[in-house]
């Protein structure tokens, strides 16, 4: 089975939906991890946690690929 490599636009189609569903997961734990918080008034480690590795992951990512590349 031969997959076809994607072109510029598929990639920049993909990056943006990516981007996208990743915005919507963090708005919606944020919404959660406050609308749990303010019931419990304990904050849920859980979901705290989730939220600072994945902004941690993708601010960390950025960061690392900006400077490869402005290297070049």
């Amino acid at each position: 089975m031969k997959f076809k490599k994607a072109d510029e636009m598929e990639i920049s189609i993909n990056f943006k939906s990516m981007r996208l569903s990743s915005t919507f997961v963090n708005i919606a734990l944020i919404i959660w991890l406050a609308v749990d918080f303010i019931n419990s008034g304990k904050l849920p480690f859980i979901l705290f946690s989730i939220v600072c590795i994945q902004n941690i992951i993708f601010f960390g990512s950025k960061l690392y690929m900006t400077n490869k590349l402005s290297v070049m």
